[in-house]
């Protein structure tokens, strides 16, 4: 809602007591593009396919039919490029579907149409998607390292996170050029460097789990039209129009008013939110299942604080919740399986005091 509001919101962080360094390293940007440059451009390609390998057979450069979805007409008009975006990827994509003889292999950064609680929102993944056989795999490139085939634990969470949009936008988009969404993998490939080398290395990250969650996630996010209509008419983030508030009582109307809008945190949003500390502090505030993370936040969508899973742990569900069945019953089994292991952890007796020595 900031962001649709067009707050600027590293402004209105500070003014809640909670500022922020704003954006990712220039650094790091610049070493992902040239990453990502280097990949596709500066090697025709080449060192993707090779990188790609493992998992899928393409054809090397120059048979490699590469379709870049940049490369439509002039840019004077962001809207009407990015509609001419929108229709070449759906163009792209149905060919591959049908197996065309002229469908490309790959298709360079799609621009994907998605509808995100009542608003349609353009997804522009670095995300490649192709046909091998009768499936089309997604890949996204990554700046990060893989060092002996493992990286980041936390990296590689959130950009499961990030490829599930992209998941659930690709088969919306199937679904509505009238083909089977199961034609796309529940998989990402992740390409990134070898150890800290420049040379790639691919490695598949399932994705049915996280995508299932993320779509229950966005089940449960209100449409925008219904969070307008349950906010005040007067709501407003310019508390203090004639400025007239000292800090600490703007600080105070502030925080009231940003209260108003349900905010959707996980840690991982410190590293790229202006408004993450804020939204920190109010869901350990709150008790929110957020602030043990992204999984707990989706796994527990729907159950409004920690002390309300422990409940469904030891009780189950109450009238009313029935639609926490499944919640409840995982809850129960992860709560009987830690009271069972603590069970075995044998109880340190206590020594009674020495005989000797009875000065103690």
């Amino acid at each position: 809602m900031i962001d649709s509001a067009g707050v600027a919101a590293h402004e209105l962080a500070a003014s809640l007591g909670h500022p922020t360094l704003r954006g990712q390293s220039p650094f790091a940007i610049e070493g992902g593009n040239r990453f990502e440059d280097r990949l596709k451009h500066l090697s025709h390609y080449e060192l993707l396919v090779d990188a790609l390998a493992p998992y899928v057979a393409l054809p090397k450069p120059p048979n490699l039919v590469v379709e870049d979805v940049n490369r439509v007409g002039r840019r004077k008009d962001p809207q009407a490029w990015m509609d001419a975006r929108v229709a070449k990827t759906n163009d792209a994509l149905a060919r591959i579907a049908r197996g065309s003889a002229d469908a490309p292999h790959v298709v360079d950064h799609p621009v994907l149409r998605f509808d995100l609680a009542g608003e349609t929102v353009h997804l522009e993944p670095d995300a490649l998607a192709f046909r091998i056989g009768d499936k089309l795999e997604l890949v996204e490139i990554k700046a990060y390292p893989i060092i002996d085939g493992q990286a980041d634990p936390a990296k590689v969470s959130a950009t499961a996170g990030q490829t599930a949009v992209y998941h659930m936008a690709l088969r919306s988009t199937l679904e509505q050029l009238g083909f089977d969404p199961e034609l796309l993998v529940w998989s990402v490939i992740l390409v990134a460097p070898r150890n800290f080398g420049r040379q790639p290395v691919a490695h598949r990250v399932p994705l049915k789990k996280k995508s299932m969650s993320l779509s229950r996630v966005l089940r449960s996010v209100p449409q925008t039209d219904d969070v307008l209509q349950k906010l005040p008419p007067d709501l407003t983030f310019d508390v203090d129009p004639a400025g007239k508030l000292d800090e600490d009582n703007l600080r105070t109307a502030l925080v009231a008013a940003v209260s108003m809008v349900d905010a959707l945190y996980v840690p991982d949003c410190v590293q790229s939110c202006d408004m993450a500390k804020f939204c920190r502090a109010e869901a350990w505030g709150n008790d929110d299942p957020a602030r043990l993370g992204r999984d707990a936040r989706d796994n527990l969508a729907g159950v409004h604080t920690l002390a309300d899973a422990m409940r469904l742990a030891e009780h189950g569900p109450e009238d009313g919740e029935e639609g926490l069945a499944d919640v409840a019953e995982a809850l129960s089994d992860a709560y009987g399986a830690i009271n069972r292991a603590r069970s075995l952890v044998p109880t340190a007796g206590v020594q009674p005091p020495s005989a000797k020595g009875g000065g103690e």
